[in-house]
């Protein structure tokens, strides 16, 4: 069995929510810098924007609740659904701030790919046998 890591009294696990969360922002972030950058470098057509960023927020939900899961060491479908919803979160509030019609079919869309991301990555991450080096 994993050992689990333990916080300060009154820490609780918020601390890896958190960390892992903008872990999973910034390599959402990150991707879609290099998404932007191969759409202009190869003259993509600007309707590819938006799978891209599909994909990247998803990716960056795997990775955050797979990093929590990994750290925490159990209850990895609980870890990747709340990683998940907090990632969304902070994707939907940053959406928020830069367009105004942020709220459609495709919002709930990405929901849906970012919760059932998560929750892989978080089932994935409880069960990896990793070096903690890496991670």
């Amino acid at each position: 069995m994993k050992k689990q890591v333990k916080l300060p009294e009154g820490f609780g696990n918020k601390g890896f929510y958190l960390i892992g969360s903008l872990l999973g922002v910034a390599v959402a972030v990150l991707l879609m810098l290099i998404s932007a950058f191969v759409i202009l470098k190869f003259d993509l057509d600007r309707q590819m924007a938006a799978p891209f960023a599909t994909v990247c927020v998803s990716a960056g939900a795997f990775v955050a609740a797979f990093y929590n899961a990994f750290k925490l060491g159990g209850k990895g479908y609980i870890v990747g659904l709340v990683t998940g919803g907090i990632v969304f979160a902070v994707v939907l509030i940053i959406s928020l701030m830069v367009a105004e019609n942020s709220f459609s079919l495709n919002t709930l869309f990405h929901f849906i790919i970012m919760m059932l991301s998560g929750l892989i990555g978080g089932i994935w991450g409880v069960n990896r046998k990793l070096s903690k080096k890496f991670i």
